[in-house]
């Protein structure tokens, strides 16, 4: 897998073969601190799973996986989870989505999560 997160210009990439990475496993770890808050781990929050690998079926497997990690901190993955398939060209130099298809999902899931947190209210 092929974990892309622009934080201004630095980029980090932790590689994998079609599992969720070091990187995103280590960061879950710390949802482990909200076991004993009101709301423990991820309940009853939506959850948007954006994956990026090399190949479409290192992107669905890592999807699978991610979606099933997040049912089991107790969250919800929103209906649709968004694959990228970084062999192909997706972002710019400057982490612009170029790629048509891609917008469209990435903007369908973040209206499926706005839309569950505010139906949640």
């Amino acid at each position: 897998m092929s974990a892309a997160v622009d934080f201004g210009r630095e980029t980090v990439h932790d590689r994998r073969h079609g599992g969720i990475s070091g990187l995103v496993k280590n960061a879950l770890d710390y949802v482990e601190d909200l076991r004993d808050h009101e709301r423990p781990y991820l309940d009853g929050r939506a959850v948007g799973c954006i994956v990026c690998a090399y190949g479409w079926q290192a992107t669905t497997t890592t999807l699978v996986s991610l979606r099933s990690t997040v049912h089991a901190l107790r969250g919800w993955p929103t209906p649709l989870g968004v694959a990228i398939n970084s062999a192909q060209t997706v972002f710019d130099d400057s982490g612009q989505v170029v790629d048509e298809q891609c917008a469209q999902q990435l903007t369908m899931l973040s209206g499926q999560v706005l839309d569950f947190v505010g139906a949640r209210r």
